[in-house]
């Protein structure tokens, strides 16, 4: 895009009367050449095709233009083509331009489509030399080599629109306005145009395009100028554009559905309350339920915080006090190999003796998945072997676990009862994530969630497969023995 202004408009503003009667007597007529001049007297209905327009558009920019009928498009268009004057305001054009504003504009209905390529092309400032130059490629493109001599009141509005289109593209314009016609050619051709169109803006050409196709408006422009009654309400991107216009649109229908379908509507809008209202309900719901969890999870912390305040000062408190992960050479390390020796470390102190202290270990996969549990119950350790304050080692021959992300929940329970710790909540001590580690599979990676360290071994029942033989055959193999 280029910094120089290709179109502009200024405060432009166009205002028409509507005459209530063609004809009256000589008073009115005298009457109405004295009031000629004072556009805001009589009894004629007047409004404002536009009103206090102003944009700038820039060499190399394809903008857009949407709005209702009689939202005063046509009549911008036909202002940058010097087809109208405004009453207020200036445009200003800088550049030859190219202009399909109405299919069939232009166009002598007796004449056939040569004739009309020449005449549309003279009006538009080409030479009949330039014309001869350019006139196969107008008709090719058009794709009207059959009917070119064809009057074009015999053409169809979809002719029409190509011939129209091929003329305005083929005569060298450096500002392209296109309004609405590309609504009645058939897909294909319409396609082709829309690609000629982007390629003319690639090379520099302005584009200015007028529909009421949002899909093709949002597909060739990214700046766009919603107009309604006669105003300019957006001027800005495209989707913003597009989406701020087709809200009015449905409000408006909405309103025209309101006042053509009364009981309609209103049973429409008795359906769509009762939406929001059972809508609102279940959101209504899911914050008091977003409510009442956090109330739960903060009540958790500070019961939390309450009884890790307790462990730290009363004299009295069993306490876990650390735990940690060491290697096989006794080195505190947070990753480990598979099949590697390791230990678990847990230090401890008794505030006061407990009749049969059991510590239990649980090992959780990083999705809190609990892959292995056991507790110094199920191995014998019996109560005895506890001093007040002491060491506690898990030995771990072998990891087992397979690659991943993994912690260890410590918890200390005052007696072994029945054995099952997992739904026991009357715990002296417990603490999440005491420690974390990873495991890394190395050579022995794979799949599943445990590593076995099983080994491979093969009995041939035939002559050895040897890939390097040309000579080597595979037989079936023999049944195995049962």
């Amino acid at each position: 895009m280029s910094a120089e202004v290709a179109v502009s408009a200024e405060d432009v503003s166009k205002r028409f009367v509507l005459r209530k009667n063609r004809a009256g007597d000589l008073r009115e007529l005298f009457t109405g050449l004295l009031r000629r001049g004072d556009k805001t007297s009589g009894a004629d209905d007047a409004f404002y095709a536009l009103r206090d327009v102003g944009f700038s558009i820039h060499q190399g920019e394809t903008v857009g233009i949407v709005g209702h009928n009689g939202s005063g498009k046509s009549t911008l268009l036909k202002m940058l083509t010097g087809i109208l004057k405004p009453d207020t305001g200036h445009v200003r054009t800088r550049g030859r331009i190219g202009a399909l504003i109405e299919v069939g504009a232009g166009f002598h209905p007796d004449l056939s489509g040569r004739e009309n390529v020449y005449l549309n092309g003279s009006i538009m400032g080409l030479s009949r030399r330039d014309l001869q130059r350019k006139f196969d490629a107008i008709v090719a493109f058009a794709g009207l080599e059959r009917f070119i001599d064809t009057p074009v009141k015999r053409y169809s509005s979809g002719m029409y629109m190509r011939l129209g289109f091929a003329i305005a593209t083929h005569i060298d314009p450096e500002i392209l306005l296109i309004d609405e016609v590309l609504a009645v050619g058939d897909t294909q051709f319409q396609n082709k145009c829309v690609k000629h169109l982007q390629e003319f803006a690639a090379s520099g050409g302005t584009v200015i395009f007028v529909s009421h196709a949002m899909e093709q408006v949002a597909g060739l422009c990214e700046r766009c100028l919603w107009l309604d009654r006669g105003q300019l309400l957006h001027d800005g991107p495209t989707t913003d554009a597009i989406d701020k216009y087709m809200a009015v649109v449905a409000e408006r229908e909405d309103e025209e559905f309101k006042r053509t379908h009364p009981e309609e509507w209103e049973a429409r809008e008795a359906e769509k309350r009762a939406v929001r209202i059972k809508e609102q309900a279940k959101r209504d719901a899911e914050e008091a339920f977003h409510r009442e969890t956090e109330r739960i999870l903060t009540e958790e912390r500070q019961l939390k915080k309450e009884r890790e305040i307790v462990r730290l000062v009363d004299p009295s408190a069993c306490r876990i006090l650390q735990a940690r992960l060491l290697d096989q050479s006794g080195d505190v390390v947070s990753r480990v190999h598979v099949l590697e020796p390791s230990k678990v470390e847990i230090a401890y102190r008794f505030g006061r003796a407990l009749t049969a202290p059991v510590f239990c270990l649980e090992v959780l996969d990083a999705a809190n998945n609990l892959m292995f549990a056991t507790n110094t119950y199920l191995h014998g350790v019996t109560a005895d072997s506890f001093g007040r304050e002491g060491l506690l080692s898990m030995h771990v021959p072998s990891m087992s676990l397979n690659e991943g992300a993994y912690s260890i929940r410590l918890q200390l329970f005052g007696d072994a009862g029945d054995g099952d710790f997992g739904s026991r909540n009357a715990y002296e001590d417990r603490v999440e994530e005491a420690v974390s580690f990873r495991v890394d599979g190395g050579r022995f990676g794979g799949h599943g969630i445990i590593y076995l360290p099983v080994t491979w071994e093969v009995s041939a029942t035939t002559e050895k497969n040897n890939a390097a033989s040309e000579a080597a055959t595979l037989a079936s193999p023999a049944p195995l023995d049962h």
